[in-house]
């Protein structure tokens, strides 16, 4: 799937081209360790796929791969290598061989078997310098196509925002690639803990995982293991597509020894390390260099304290300087190499990337809050926490709120205030929650939420209705520490949430 996705990159300057046929081969018959997925992404490419015996015994203008795993010395083409991360900053698990310049598979029978190698940066010829030299001559250095295409969609960061819900709020992602130095096998709670101890209207947590992680464990185990961060509204991004654009989207990243590291340093994102220092990484490479520079996430200690302080330090871009070279500039150096394999004149028309897709995450909001309200002078401050710990609401000062149809029965039975929707007159209300209080015999507010309304029924047997703009939980939740103190439960009060303070209403329904 890695290489899928950076094959998609180099193809899009392609894209207009009548004179242009492009198809698509893999192994099926013996397929890598990490192929699971491509053949459903073809698919959804609505691309021509071809057997890999038949790609074998056809004759090609051109053949464009992003690993040299595959057997290459077998197609009948000019062969261009391109690497699936940013540039060679890895080594292959237990081995000195560097990812994706392997002398055993660059060269067949004496000979080189990629026409033209393409490189990131010309820091890089040091490594076929080394350790394969007859390679050294073919190759070519073009930058990155990845990082250019998410260079050209930077003015769309405000929209990949508003796509991830992101709002005021500040964009922690976590990047994780696979094995037990990643950031999931170093620390397979972190996400949770992250959604359960930072306020849900301040913070917004997505969540991006190597697609190698995906076909090695199934995404089924993938979200299995997710699955309480999932219930607290972590944004999970597909392996397929939206990595980039999450990444643009981004306050911050927490992630382990991966490509997206250095990725988001050359968009300007700060970084903060969150894993074991793997092995597998090149010594002396930009990728060593940035885990050494960039700020650790200590478990043990306060973490909103450690994302805020990092999201606030200047991104190590010198760094990325190091990895890609020629930035912004891979379209016109990439494409005439292309063409030139290929014998054909280049179009008239600027090489240009197009941005990266939209992100479409998987997402469910969190049904069960535990909430904190605090005063401030003439303001009651809301915090909302996604939370299964409904039995220590009293002991922290809080109050737990769980939706009475997707919240589960133990969280319910904790439950300060039960809420659903309620889309019936004024008149009916008081049956309905009359209805809900006898089987929340515990809970101290029944809302019903509408388009445009917000009702209340306390415990006593009234009922109420909130006027204001908003999102209704928080406006609840202070109404609830007003009346848990005896203060007056109609008349005016204003709410903070997140960056969001507005002056909410409380009157009294008549029946």
């Amino acid at each position: 799937m890695t290489t899928l996705t950076r094959l998609l990159d180099v193809l899009s300057l392609l894209k207009d081209d009548p004179r242009v046929q492009v198809v698509f081969t893999h192994n099926e018959r013996e397929p890598a360790i990490l192929s699971s997925g491509v053949s459903e992404f073809l698919a959804s490419l609505d691309a021509k796929v071809i057997s890999w015996d038949q790609a074998v015994e056809t004759r090609f203008d051109l053949a464009i791969a992003a690993s040299e795993n595959d057997e290459l010395h077998r197609l009948k083409a000019p062969v261009l290598l391109v690497p699936h991360g940013i540039g060679h900053q890895k080594l292959y698990p237990h081995q000195r061989v560097i990812s994706g310049l392997n002398p055993a598979r660059l060269v067949r029978d004496g000979h080189v078997v990629p026409k033209r190698i393409g490189l990131s940066h010309s820091n890089q010829l040091r490594y076929l310098r080394q350790n394969c030299p007859q390679a050294e001559p073919n190759a070519v250095v073009v930058g990155d196509p990845c990082h250019d295409r998410m260079l050209a969609s930077l003015n769309r960061a405000a929209r990949y925002r508003r796509l991830l819900d992101v709002g005021e709020r500040k964009h922690v992602v976590l990047a994780s690639t696979w094995g037990p130095d990643s950031l999931l096998g170093t620390d397979p709670s972190l996400p949770a803990r992250l959604l359960t101890e930072f306020p849900v209207d301040e913070y917004k947590f997505s969540l991006i995982v190597h697609p190698g992680a995906w076909a090695a464990h199934s995404p089924w185990q993938i979200r299995a293991w997710l699955s309480r961060a999932l219930r607290a509204g972590l944004a999970v991004i597909p392996p397929q597509r939206g990595w980039q654009a999450t990444v643009i989207a981004a306050d911050c990243l927490i992630s382990d020894g991966g490509s997206i590291a250095l990725y988001a340093a050359a968009a300007k994102i700060p970084v903060l390390i969150g894993s074991r220092e793997p092995a597998t990484v090149v010594p002396d490479s930009p990728l060593a260099e940035l885990l050494v520079r960039a700020p650790r996430l200590d478990p043990d200690g306060d973490l909103r304290r450690q994302v805020d302080q990092a999201g606030a330090t200047e991104p190590l871009t010198d760094v990325a300087e190091q990895a890609v070279e020629f930035s912004g500039k891979c379209a016109e150096l990439l494409r005439p190499v292309l063409y030139g394999l290929m014998r054909l004149a280049e179009p008239d028309a600027r090489a240009v990337f197009r941005p990266v897709p939209d992100p479409v995450p998987d997402v469910t909001e969190p049904a069960t809050f535990s909430v904190e309200v605090r005063q401030y002078l003439d303001q009651l401050a809301v915090f909302r926490f996604p939370s299964e710990q409904v039995g220590q609401g009293v002991s922290l000062g809080r109050h737990i709120v769980a939706h009475e149809e997707l919240s589960t029965l133990d969280e319910l039975e904790g439950a300060d205030v039960v809420y659903c929707q309620f889309t019936g007159e004024n008149a009916d209300f008081a049956d309905w929650a009359r209805e809900i209080a006898r089987r929340r015999p515990d809970a101290g507010i029944i809302a019903g939420i509408g388009v445009d309304r917000c009702l209340l029924w306390s415990a006593e047997g009234h009922g109420f209705e909130l006027f204001g703009k908003g999102e209704p939980l928080p406006a609840i939740s202070a109404w609830y520490w007003r009346r848990d103190r005896n203060l007056p439960m109609t008349g005016s009060f204003r709410v903070r949430a997140g960056h969001s303070t507005r002056n909410v209403f409380a009157s009294a329904l008549t029946e």
